[in-house]
Formats: structure tokens, C-alpha cells, sequence
């Protein structure tokens, strides 16, 4: 009886975010596929039917699990913006790798369930934050973002992920290699995308200084 009556005092907004916390920690051990509404009913201590009274349907739950899911890994890499650029991107590498290296599990539902539309998007809007802190970064210094610089980011993202999604199906190097790996291949990226040495020690310059 008292934990009936803690549940029902429990705000629909609290009791949403219990439920997406359950699924969460079930993530960290299994793939998206494999969670069931029963099981995340079971694991925050509700039923079923409450779970679909909250999200609809198993589809726009899964959806709410992998949205949490990205708004996480993204806290985790936003910049600091006391450091430098160059600081930044190295930050940011070292927290995705080491991030991804704990719950691989969380980073592979996020990046590989392109099923539908709307998680499609929602891997494109993740990405898109990180690349849009990356550039605002690359203007902020006097750097000017031309559409080459822009694709090279958006270029080199793309790269790091499929690198890292790599490193998880074969762990053949260190994750301070894969680390060094990612940070030096934005900077080979950007300048040989473009083309003028004298003009990418100048852009090298910029991204140092604090």
C-alpha cells in the first residue's frame, strides 16, 4: 500500500523521466532491440500499461530512450569555452572516446538505429550540434568558416564516428591511439582541404590561442 500511494503521487514528468532512467540503465548492457516494455516496466516498478499510457507505443518509447540517450553524450562533450579551440577539439575527442569506451551499448542505439525518419534525424540533429560548436569555435578566433571548412568538419565527424564504431567491432588499438588518431586527422582534413600552406599555419595559429 505505501508504494502504491508513492506512485501515485509521483508527477507525470517525474514518473516519464523514472521510466526513460530505467531503460537507460538497461541500455548500458543491452542493445535497444532487446529492451522490452516489460522488462523497463519491471526494472522502474510500474506496469506495462502505465508505460504505454505515457509514451503510446514501443516505437515513440524507444525513440524517447535514444533521445535521452544523445541529449547525454552530448553534455558530455560540450566545449569548455575557456580552453582554446585546439584545446576544445582534444577535450572533446578524449570525453567521446572515453564516453563511448564505457557504454558502447548507448553509442551504437544512437548511430545505427536509422529504422525510421524521425531517428535518422535525431542522429543528424547530434551530430549537427557538435559540428555546429565546432565551427562557431573555428569563428570565434577570426577564422573564416568557408563552405570547404564547414564540409571538412561535417566530413571529419563522420569519420571519427565510423572510426570509433571500428575500434568497437575490433579493439586493435589503444584508446589513446584512437584518441591521437582522431584529434591529427582533423587537423591532415582541414589542410589539405585547404590547399595553402601559408594560410593553415595562420588558421593553426588561431585555433591555439586561448
Amino acid at each position: 500500500m505505501p508504494r502504491n500511494s508513492a506512485r501515485s503521487r509521483m508527477l507525470p514528468t517525474d514518473r516519464r523521466t523514472q521510466i526513460l532512467s530505467a531503460a537507460r540503465r538497461m541500455l548500458e548492457h543491452k542493445a535497444i532491440d532487446d529492451i522490452s516494455v516489460e522488462a523497463v516496466a519491471g526494472e522502474a516498478g510500474v506496469s506495462p500499461a502505465l508505460l504505454f499510457h505515457y509514451f503510446g507505443s514501443q516505437r515513440k518509447f524507444r525513440y524517447a530512450v535514444l533521445q535521452m540517450a544523445a541529449e547525454e553524450l552530448l553534455s558530455h562533450v560540450r566545449p569548455d569555452p575557456a580552453l582554446s579551440i585546439a584545446e576544445q577539439l582534444r577535450a572533446g575527442v578524449e570525453t567521446f572516446v572515453d564516453y563511448v569506451s564505457r557504454f558502447p551499448t548507448v553509442y551504437v542505439a544512437v548511430t545505427r538505429l536509422g529504422r525510421g525518419t524521425d531517428v535518422r534525424e535525431l542522429h543528424s540533429s547530434a551530430r549537427g550540434a557538435i559540428g555546429g560548436w565546432i565551427t562557431e569555435g573555428i569563428e570565434s578566433v577570426g577564422v573564416e568558416l568557408t563552405p570547404t571548412l564547414r564540409l571538412t568538419v561535417n566530413a571529419w565527424l563522420a569519420f571519427m564516428e565510423e572510426a570509433v564504431l571500428g575500434w568497437l567491432a575490433r579493439p586493435e588499438l589503444t584508446k589513446a591511439e584512437l584518441i591521437d588518431m582522431c584529434e591529427r586527422s582533423f587537423y591532415r582534413l582541414a589542410e589539405g582541404a585547404l590547399d595553402d600552406e601559408e594560410r593553415w599555419q595562420e588558421i593553426a595559429a588561431l585555433l591555439n590561442r586561448r
